[in-house]
């Protein structure tokens, strides 16, 4: 794939998630002509698309509601049916990264033209190589269908969505991945953004088309959020309301009590009363 790797700075241009650039060798002239064929066959072959069947079945949601797709052999002969007699290809190239797998997709001309759209990786969720295996033809079929506009599966998002738990817990949020600006980022650094006010993240974490995983990860974010804010105003409350007893205590000890809690008083009080009248007559006596 060396060939595919090699960018040449005159012939790159970053087309928000993907690059579009050319082999080495070609003057201006051929590296303006090589681009323009592509993207003109590229918008063809869109064009030409006729939807394969959705006649395989797909797995039960925990509501018992099930959904049908077309396998990746229905997408791939829907591609090249659509692409016949048209200069355009793909290559979907294999990639592991630690417990993901996927594909990088490219597509290309023989002008030496090539869209790069970067990789497109799923959670591994098992030691077996059949659990690599399916991640890896999950990620062919759904993302080559995405290239080339295919609906391979029903519209059952909303389905879904009600079957998924309504909570991601932190330890699962670990590690999940959006695109934001072109590359894989981390979902709670994108989140973090959105708060600080990037306008990129909001309209990322905000966007409808986010998978049913995805929109379940930031309502937990959401959730987590939420509940930390709601506990840290509690705990600023009783810090204020403790730190306004303190001073309350202090205030007590400066200033001078009561003159009724002297001990003065409290001895004044403590004397046996004398009449005035008797005190008047003994006077006389």
């Amino acid at each position: 794939m060396e060939l595919l790797e090699h960018e040449q700075q005159v012939g790159t241009d970053n087309l928000g998630a993907f690059i579009l650039h050319t082999i080495g060798g070609l003057n201006a002239k051929q590296i303006l002509e090589a681009k323009l064929s592509l993207l003109s066959a590229y918008t063809r072959v869109q064009a030409n698309i006729l939807q394969p069947k959705k006649d395989k079945q797909g797995a039960k949601f925990k509501n018992g509601q099930s959904y049908k797709y077309a396998d990746l052999n229905s997408v791939i002969s829907a591609i090249q049916e659509a692409s016949k007699g048209i200069d355009i290809a793909y290559i979907q190239q294999p990639i592991m990264n630690g417990g993901k797998s996927g594909v990088r997709n490219y597509i290309l001309n023989s002008k030496g033209a090539i869209m790069d759209f970067g990789a497109y990786l799923l959670d591994v969720g098992g030691s077996r190589p059949t659990d690599a295996g399916g991640a890896l033809t999950y990620s062919r079929r759904y993302s080559i269908s995405s290239l080339f506009g295919i609906a391979s599966e029903e519209d059952t998002d909303a389905q879904e969505y009600q079957a998924k738990p309504e909570f991601v817990s932190p330890n699962q949020l670990a590690g999940l991945t959006i695109m934001y600006d072109g590359k894989r980022t981390d979902l709670s650094t994108v989140y973090a953004k959105a708060l600080a006010g990037d306008a990129l993240a909001k309209q990322v974490i905000k966007d409808k088309g986010n998978s049913v995983n995805t929109k379940v990860a930031i309502k937990s974010i959401n959730s987590i959020y939420e509940f930390n804010k709601k506990l840290a105003d509690i705990e600023e409350q009783e810090k204020e309301k403790i730190q306004q007893e303190e001073i309350n205590q202090v205030a007590a000890n400066i200033i001078d009590p009561p003159y009724a809690e002297t001990k003065e008083f409290k001895e004044q009080v403590a004397k046996p009363k004398k009449d005035p009248i008797d005190e008047a007559i003994k006077k006389v006596k």
